[in-house]
């Protein structure tokens, strides 16, 4: 749901979205070669979002039930000023074993998806979104300090009070890349969702971006 007062201008809008679509692209990339398959990307979306919301729009977008690891992480850039967000790989519940095949190789029993389901979700997480943020962070110029992935099943409505969310006080800037698994019946998405409390820094490093693009 987009912000009544955008939090860019157009100029930052393109510069921040081309920085994600070089950097989601990297990790679309990666994921081709995990699943041996091609991935198609929408458009991304990209909008500013009350963290109370965040629940209610994962829950119209995929449904009850949801599959996904997240990935904190801040990017700490020159003076100390830090940026502190959230890398998020999101399945349906539906297509997860779909996507557990596609990432074996092979047909996957019930019995054995349901034991290797976390450990699968984590480990090939790790992997595109430390793909993701690394190749923000190198945008960006900055240091990037991550936790451990973590991963989460369950319903949209246990996240308002999950670490995910986060603590802040002000909006989330939410940025969302739909992808497709060609031949494999995988939908899913990557997300990132940044401070907005700490807008004047993304505004500040997207400035110096431009800077050294037309430098």
């Amino acid at each position: 749901m987009p912000h009544a007062d955008p939090p860019l201008d157009d100029a930052e809008e393109d510069a921040f979205l081309e920085l994600f679509n070089l950097s989601f692209g990297k990790a679309a990339a990666t994921l081709s070669e995990m699943v041996d398959a091609e991935v198609s990307l929408a458009l991304p979306c990209f909008a500013l979002l009350p963290r109370a919301d965040v629940a209610r729009l994962l829950r119209d977008l995929y449904g009850a039930s949801i599959r996904m690891v997240y990935l904190p992480h801040r990017f700490v850039f020159d003076g100390g000023e830090d940026l502190p967000g959230t890398a998020v790989l999101l399945i349906r519940a539906t297509e997860v074993t779909h996507f557990l095949e596609a990432l074996y190789g092979t047909p996957i029993p019930e019995e054995m998806a349901m034991r290797v389901e976390e450990e699968a979700f984590r480990s090939a997480a790790d992997i595109l979104l430390y793909t993701c943020i690394s190749s923000l962070s190198a945008f960006f110029a900055s240091e990037i300090v991550s936790d451990n992935p973590v991963y989460f099943k369950g319903s949209p409505e246990d996240l308002p009070s999950h670490p995910l969310i986060g603590e802040g006080q002000g909006d989330l800037l939410l940025l969302r890349f739909d992808f497709k698994l060609i031949e494999k019946e995988v939908a899913g998405s990557l997300l990132t969702w940044l401070d907005g409390g700490h807008l004047p820094s993304l505004r500040a490093e997207i400035a110096r971006y431009i800077t050294r693009c037309l430098g």
